[in-house]
């Protein structure tokens, strides 16, 4: 039997059985609901877009709305001001509460033990370490990163 009448006697049998199997036992069924689960996020998407509304026009009732939120912030704002104004002046420190005050190089009472921790023998006043270079030196790459 040559090869191509094998195929053609095997073609019609294996057709009638691939069917049975997808038909009739199910597969095709599973196979689709497969898919589709695997689709289902795209689905939903593409059915509900996010609708984005056009910007509404901008009316003077709602210039009037922005002009009186900004009054009423200048108004709370010239108001804090003022409180604190007069607490300072109420208290005799004036402007700068803490002028001429040095920080202290060991804190705790005299009956206390010394206070531990990583910076307890570093001076306050001490600058430390200059890192203003970190950016210059990853060369802005540091978005990357991310």
């Amino acid at each position: 039997m040559k090869k191509a009448e094998l195929r053609e006697a095997l073609k019609p049998l294996v057709r009638q059985c691939v069917k049975e199997v997808l038909l009739e036992e199910g597969v095709l069924s599973n196979i689709i609901s497969e898919v589709v689960t695997g689709f289902s996020p795209m689905l939903t998407e593409s059915r509900n877009p996010e609708v984005k509304e056009a910007p509404k026009p901008i009316t003077q009732n709602d210039i009037l709305l922005q002009q009186q939120r900004a009054e009423l912030e200048e108004e709370k704002r010239i108001m804090l001001k003022e409180r604190k104004r007069k607490l300072l002046d109420a208290t005799g420190f004036g402007n700068e509460i803490f002028e001429g005050i040095e920080p202290l190089s060991k804190g705790g009472s005299l009956n206390e033990a010394p206070q531990q921790g990583p910076l307890s023998g570093v001076d306050p006043s001490d600058a430390g370490v200059d890192i203003s270079g970190i950016m210059a030196l990853g060369a802005n790459k540091w978005g990357k990163l991310v």
